[in-house]
């Protein structure tokens, strides 16, 4: 007799049904993860008693189809009743993947059946595990700076990459943060996956929110079962929001006042004023741009930043030919701690550079080497005239000057061929039938007798154009010029002044010469005669070239007493001079008039100026 408590109102004699399948309520129903919450508390299995079953009869945990745990025994349960079995925390202390079911077995007769699996996952891995990398900005962020019309060209959306990590997977939470600020939140999709990368934007609202900051941006992954990341590598640069002004004070140069930057302003360099702009700060660095041309940054020092021009800026000549001739637009911005701050209104300029005659090889100087030197000669007959040189045979008559020919020069040209110190030059305009030969200018004597003699009279010519604000220079030549009679100084001419305190390098030094340098005339012959003297002093630097630095000359005209013709006359070139040569050369020499008016010339005597510290600039 068959005595069954729990017998089924239904015989089925089709295939034999399976046990009801379990569940764990707090797995994630797709694929049976636990998260780490879920671990602290008892993971607990659901199923409910199958359809035939005695009292007595039992059911058990599997995992990964091993029975474990304790048996539980049916008593008066009916089918359908639910039951449950809790999991050894001990199993859920390994992460992985694991299949787990119940195993339900009659005690009387001895068999078992499983029930169906069901998937448990238990995942203990931060992702990244330990390292997470920065992420990656728009190329425009590469400068260190994020600008507003930047934000503006990317649609006001700036977009960074998360690259791919160790672990990464669907459902992973990504947690952005500028400096402290929580910022966007993403979770990754399967997709994200397969392509290794999240894209996460952050908005213009969000960013100028922030205000214009320089934090750092880093993110954290939590996984779906709850394990948090380490915090990011960082990606930092400096947000500029803010709509930067575009009207600071023009910069002011003086030397365009007349509407034009000509060749004579470039070659002394010219100096751009930099005006009191909104708020200045010490560091502030200000880059002037001449047209498409850029002058290195430079910093506001303590001071500047209460001056007015803050500074001077002098834009050598290279720089201001770099940019071209014509229309030019003046203006300089202000970066402050890498960041722009401002930019200044424009000022306009015009610019011509062009020479009359032949292109200046080294601009940097006063002179156009591609000029020739003049020649001069003498008119007499006499049979040994030399170039450069006027004897008294030819003292008392015109000169020529040879100037060479440049395929450069053009019709209309206007020669002028200045002699020693002498203010008024011999001038010569060029007609058609000169073109393609030397010029030859005639040098009226007046020039001559009125520089007088000398073994070292500087004789030059410049070009100009109608038209041409531009005057191109020569260089120098030197010419001796002697007479006869009895003239200061004698048969054998003035000896040059002397420099005293020059060391034995022929130098002029704050060592030696702390308040300035005496310049010493040593008395000559016939100065009881010829009293009459001029004194002139003469200081040159490279940037001045063959042209005298301004302040520095010394031209005077003194009679010696009786006492100064025995002894000699000595007078004084200034620290103040002195330092206006900065590094160069001292040039002295004095002229006597003598008979008839005639200006007879010393030698002339240099010495070197070396007056800054080492390390200092002039």
């Amino acid at each position: 007799m068959c005595n069954l408590n729990h017998q089924s109102l239904v015989t089925r004699h089709g295939k034999k049904r399976a046990l009801p399948q379990p569940s764990v309520p707090v797995a994630d129903p797709v694929d049976g993860l636990l998260t780490r919450e879920d671990l602290l508390q008892p993971i607990i299995m659901n199923l409910v008693a199958w359809g035939v079953f005695e009292p007595g009869d039992s059911y058990r945990l599997l995992w990964n189809g091993q029975p474990v745990g304790e048996k539980k025994y049916l008593s008066d349960e009916i089918p359908g009743d639910p039951l449950t079995l809790e999991i050894p925390a001990s199993l859920l202390e390994i992460e992985g993947e694991y299949a787990v079911g119940y195993e339900a077995k009659d005690e009387r007769g001895g068999q078992t059946a499983p029930s169906p699996e069901i998937p448990l996952i238990v995942d203990l891995t931060a992702p990244g595990a330990g390292l997470l990398a920065a992420m990656v900005f728009p190329p425009e962020t590469q400068d260190g700076t994020l600008t507003s019309d930047e934000l503006t060209a990317m649609g006001d959306v700036l977009t960074a990459k998360v690259p791919g990590y160790a672990g990464m997977a669907w459902g992973d939470r990504i947690e952005t943060f500028w400096g402290s600020v929580a910022g966007p939140r993403h979770t990754v999709t399967p997709s994200e996956v397969t392509q290794d990368r999240v894209m996460i934007d952050f908005t213009r609202a969000f960013l100028e929110n922030l205000g214009d900051v320089r934090e750092p941006v880093t993110y954290i992954v939590t996984d779906r079962a709850g394990n948090p990341s380490i915090k990011s590598l960082e990606q930092s640069f400096q947000l500029f929001l803010t709509e930067i002004p575009k009207d600071y004070p023009a910069p002011v140069c003086a030397q365009a006042d007349d509407g034009l930057i000509d060749d004579a302003d470039a070659r002394a360099k010219v100096a751009v004023d930099i005006p009191q702009y909104p708020n200045p700060q010490v560091g502030d660095q200000i880059t002037l741009h001449w047209g498409s041309a850029t002058l290195p940054a430079v910093p506001l020092q303590a001071g500047d930043e209460t001056s007015d021009p803050v500074f001077t800026l002098n834009v050598p000549y290279a720089l201001i030919a770099q940019a071209g001739e014509g229309n030019v637009e003046l203006q300089y911005e202000v970066r402050r701690n890498d960041v722009l701050v401002g930019v200044s209104l424009s000022l306009p300029v015009t610019v011509n550079l062009t020479l009359p005659g032949p292109v200046d090889p080294d601009p940097e100087t006063p002179e156009n080497e591609a000029l020739a030197l003049p020649i001069i000669r003498g008119t007499s007959n006499n049979p040994d005239n030399q170039d450069n040189v006027i004897d008294k045979d030819d003292f008392l008559l015109d000169a020529e000057a040879l100037i060479g020919w440049k395929d450069e020069f053009a019709i209309g040209d206007t020669f002028s061929l200045y002699w020693g110190s002498q203010r008024t030059p011999a001038v010569y305009t060029l007609r058609s039938p000169d073109i393609g030969r030397d010029l030859v200018l005639s040098v009226p004597n007046a020039l001559l007798t009125a520089e007088g003699t000398g073994d070292s009279i500087k004789v030059y010519y410049t070009v100009t154009h109608a038209g041409n604000p531009n005057t191109s220079k020569s260089g120098a030549q030197t010419v001796v010029v002697s007479s006869e009679g009895d003239l200061p100084g004698g048969p054998d001419g003035l000896d040059g002044p002397v420099f005293p305190n020059a060391n034995e390098f022929n130098a002029i030094s704050p060592v030696n010469s702390p308040d300035g340098t005496p310049i010493f005339i040593a008395p000559y012959v016939n100065a009881d005669k010829y009293p009459r003297i001029s004194v002139v002093f003469h200081g040159y630097n490279r940037a001045n070239g063959d042209t005298p630095v301004p302040g520095a000359s010394i031209e005077f005209t003194h009679v010696l007493d009786a006492t100064e013709q025995d002894e000699g006359f000595t007078f004084r070139v200034s620290d103040q001079q002195l330092r206006l040569i900065c590094k160069g050369l001292g040039e002295a020499y004095y002229r006597v008039e003598g008979p008839g008016g005639v200006m007879v010339n010393s030698l002339t005597t240099q010495v070197f100026i070396t007056m800054p510290l080492p390390g200092e600039n002039c």
